[in-house]
């Protein structure tokens, strides 16, 4: 099998690279992708700024039709683009990518055009409010209620873990609309963060940064036009949302190849008792064996990209990279902090710090990567299923 990209694709990623060496300042090590990270104040702006420019660049949805701002360009395109902001670490990739793919879907014409064309031009962020407190990963326990009134839906309840909602314009909500169907009793509404009724109280993770948040709904009036599919139709926004949101594996795979390149970096300057880490058997055993693990990773992600461009399912391969690239950012991180030893845990301010602490950062921050987005086991469980292995429910 040959993955080598053709000329064409060749010159589309040195473009993609040389916007982003112009993007990011001097010396730039790159933040994970998706908006935690954003909420830091040094990273914030430039990721706003980022996500205008790739907006104006026509780089937002670039598949898409160009009536909703996009190029209609081939699927690599895209590809290329993210792989390449992925493995930079370059901020600004927000969720309202994933939300414009649900629009597009289930969304009528006046709904692709309201929503999707600001999302294009890199002018609004979305967040997702899909998870509630004593759900756990069981989507359809979902209590947030939706009341239909006269012309609007009346909503309240709570989302959790909301990435980024503070600094988003909407949220995809998931809401319950018939109390006595718990499959086909929802509904997703796209709601104004600024609505009347709408509290944000943002939460603060290990690793210091308060990128999470709980939305709590009172009485929020949503106009039936955000009303997103069919009423007690939301089961299949939900399940065509989490195809989707599987292959954000494939930015923890290129995010972890960026960290193992700059651990290799730094083992090859680096001089421990005399002799270079690079040099040292059990350090470059275990770089070899990251990179062997990182490899196979892309390797599922060309497997996944060939998968739908030829338009077949990518169920079992997306679920397979959300679970080997959320193993992988994990291991990565463990690696880099028991080669850099008593320099790790150090603070990214310590004049003794190596790498900017990111490793201290990544170590802590990619512990919750087998549960956010959907958890491991969730994902094995649709990899053993009918889309996959084809074994029989429990």
């Amino acid at each position: 099998m040959d993955f080598r990209y053709t000329d064409d694709e060749e010159a589309f990623r040195k473009e993609v690279q040389q916007f982003i060496n112009e993007s990011m300042p001097p010396g730039w090590l790159g933040v994970d992708p998706g908006p935690e990270e954003e909420t830091r104040e040094d990273v914030g702006p430039l990721a706003r700024q980022m996500w205008r420019k790739l907006g104006q660049k026509s780089w937002i949805g670039l598949t898409l039709p160009k009536a909703y701002g996009g190029q209609e360009a081939p699927l690599w395109k895209e590809m290329i683009l993210l792989q390449e902001l992925a493995y930079r670490g370059a901020p600004g990739m927000d969720t309202a990518i994933a939300q414009v793919d649900l629009i597009l879907t289930f969304g009528t014409e006046e709904q692709k055009r309201r929503f999707v064309v600001p999302i294009t031009r890199g002018e609004v962020k979305w967040a997702i409010g899909m998870s509630e407190p004593n759900a756990g990963s069981d989507t359809f326990a979902v209590q947030l209620r939706a009341v239909e009134e006269e012309d609007y839906f009346v909503l309240n309840g709570q989302k959790i873990w909301s990435s980024g909602a503070h600094n988003a314009n909407y949220e995809m909500v998931y809401a319950r609309t018939d109390p006595e169907n718990k499959h086909m009793g929802l509904s997703v509404f796209m709601v104004d963060l600024k609505s009347p009724g709408i509290t944000l109280r943002q939460i603060p993770q290990m690793t210091g940064i308060p990128a999470f948040c709980e939305v709590f709904f009172d009485n929020v009036r949503v106009p039936k036009e955000n009303l997103l599919g069919e009423k007690n139709g939301g089961w299949q926004v939900l399940l065509h949302a989490f195809g989707a949101e599987r292959t954000y594996g494939l930015f923890a795979i290129y995010n972890a190849k960026r960290y193992l390149d700059h651990l290799i970096q730094y083992c090859n300057e680096t001089h421990v008792d005399g002799q270079l880490l690079s040099k040292d058997p059990l350090v470059r055993n275990r770089l070899a064996q990251m990179a062997i693990e990182i490899e196979v990773g892309c390797n599922l992600g060309h497997e996944l990209n060939w998968q739908a461009i030829q338009g077949q399912p990518t169920v079992k391969t997306s679920n397979q990279i959300k679970v080997h690239g959320a193993a992988i950012a994990q291991r990565v991180a463990n690696l880099g902090m028991q080669i850099l030893g008593l320099y790790g845990p150090l603070h990214e301010r310590s004049k003794w710090v190596r790498l900017g602490g990111r490793f201290s950062h990544e170590y802590l921050s990619t512990i919750g990567s087998s549960l956010a987005g959907g958890t491991t086991e969730n994902s094995k469980n649709h990899i053993a299923g009918r889309a996959g292995l084809g074994l029989p429910k429990k």
